[in-house]
């Protein structure tokens, strides 16, 4: 495995458990956040609940106050007084509150010492309330309040008056600030362990996931010094984007194998085409010059065959450069309003001593008017001659080319009743560098012309396409849009 797959893993491994890591955390904050608003909520209720009873407890020992103050010089009265600061005293420790007085200002003031003879009263209020959290507006109003301040929650409910001042019980509770309570430690220890489980399970999902990338590395890399016989295991590797991946690198290298293939095949059949003209041209002039043909017609023979030989080399080294520039799309195409019967009884024509030659029938059936179309004229001839140059290396006796119109549609066919294509042989004849058929044909042509048809008949908004006839021979078809003006759009280079 390289350095690069390793750190992909690891890359794998901190981002699952980030994640892992991350969603641990939000948790523990919501949940904490629920747990302490439940929290809250729980002691506002309680002290709603136990406010009034207090302020109810409170109003009636304080209204017993004046009658014990009347009888104060008495021993009995005395003793009233003490049992109501106890009972007062006992309830505030009981609740945990505290009675503080607001005055008619608003100010808020020591209450129990002067009204219970408590001596250094001082004005006290539950833990975590200050007197700036009571609104005294509100509560000379007669109205109690609730509120919060910082972890405490508190409830102040005004009294009866007594003086003109307004005594007011105050309730207070701490919010519980541990959310999970005496059961932290075991919450944090569950959250380790679900950590080290997602570490577990995140190098383990790592690995199975750079495993089979790191099988598609080493596949690519014998591939790309040559090897074209590897391929990648496709057995271990789950059935998602992965695999896909797989079945990807494992086609481009059949296909860069079969390619290779048919390059080696197309330079023996060019080395040959080159050999044979080049053999003669070599053999006719070099007994022209050591005076071997001797007599004119002799010469004139030789010479003959030389000029062929030459054009048929020109020929191969068009063609070849016509499938270089198709490859890289650079050829010329200047489509225009034509008649493609014309174009294509023109170029049928220009065969006929050929195909006489070679002691064969070539035809040609068209409609009786013009087919108008929209493409190359030059290009569209060059199909057609392609067309021809194959049917007449391989027919028995006759060639028949066609062209039907609809309006919508102009169809070429080249008929030959040669011995056909192997079904084998179908899928592969328009590719380049493939040499299809086994039958040994005629030397007409450089052999590469269908692969240069089918780049011809696509770039012309057109489609070229083989059909074998079921008894003998072989029919190839080219079809592309009729009319004066362009189906699609041609842009001429």
């Amino acid at each position: 495995m390289t350095r690069r797959t390793r750190r992909l893993r690891t890359r794998l491994v901190v981002a699952m458990v980030a994640i892992a890591l991350g969603t641990l955390a939000v948790t523990a904050a919501i949940t904490a956040g629920l747990a302490r608003r439940t929290s809250t909520n729980a002691a506002r209720d309680n002290l709603s609940e136990h406010t009034p009873i207090v302020a109810n407890e409170l109003n009636d020992l304080i209204e017993l106050l004046p009658a014990a103050r009347n009888a104060d010089d008495t021993v009995a009265g005395r003793r009233q007084i003490r049992r109501i600061r106890n009972l007062v005293q006992t309830t505030l420790a009981v609740s945990g509150g505290a009675v503080v007085g607001i005055d008619a200002q608003g100010n808020v003031r020591e209450f129990l010492g002067g009204v219970l003879g408590l001596e250094d009263a001082a004005v006290e209020l539950p833990n975590g309330v200050s007197i700036d959290d009571l609104d005294t507006k509100a509560l000379l109003q007669g109205d109690a309040q609730k509120g919060r301040d910082g972890d405490t929650v508190f409830q102040a409910e005004p009294l009866t008056k007594v003086r003109g001042v307004t005594p007011v019980v105050v309730l207070s509770e701490q919010v519980n600030t541990r959310p999970f309570g005496d059961s932290s430690g075991v919450v944090l220890g569950a959250a380790v362990l679900a950590l080290g489980v997602a570490v577990v399970v995140a190098v383990y999902l790592a690995r199975r996931m750079t495993r089979p990338l790191a099988a598609m590395e080493a596949t690519a890399g014998r591939i790309a010094a040559g090897d074209l016989t590897a391929r990648v295991d496709t057995e271990p590797v789950a059935d998602d984007e992965l695999a896909s991946l797989a079945d990807a690198i494992n086609t481009m290298a059949e296909r860069l194998h079969s390619s290779r293939g048919h390059e080696r095949a197309f330079l023996l059949s060019v080395s040959h085409d080159l050999r044979t003209p080049l053999t003669s041209i070599r053999g006719y002039a070099e007994a022209m010059l050591d005076g071997t043909i001797d007599d004119q017609d002799a010469r004139l023979r030789a010479a003959e065959v030389i000029a062929g030989e030459s054009r048929r080399l020109e020929r191969l080294v068009a063609d070849l450069l016509d499938l270089a520039r198709l490859d890289t799309h650079q050829f010329s195409l200047r489509p225009q309003p034509i008649d493609a019967r014309a174009v294509v009884e023109e170029a049928v024509d220009a065969f006929r001593p050929a195909a006489t030659e070679l002691g064969l029938v070539l035809e040609f059936h068209g409609p009786p008017d013009a087919a108008p179309g929209y493409a190359d004229p030059q290009r569209l001839a060059q199909i057609v001659a392609n067309l021809v140059e194959n049917a007449l290396k391989y027919a028995s006796a006759r060639v028949t080319v066609g062209v039907v119109t609809d309006g919508t549609h102009i169809t070429i066919t080249v008929d030959d009743d040669g011995p056909g294509i192997a079904p084998t042989d179908l899928p592969h004849v328009f590719e380049r560098l493939y040499t299809s058929r086994t039958v040994p044909g005629r030397v007409v042509g450089t052999g590469i012309g269908l692969a240069i048809v089918h780049e011809l008949a696509a770039a012309m908004g057109g489609e070229a396409r083989v059909e074998p006839d079921a008894d003998e021979g072989t029919r190839f078809v080219v079809a592309f849009p009729a009319g004066t003006t362009p189906a699609i759009e041609l842009t001429p280079t």
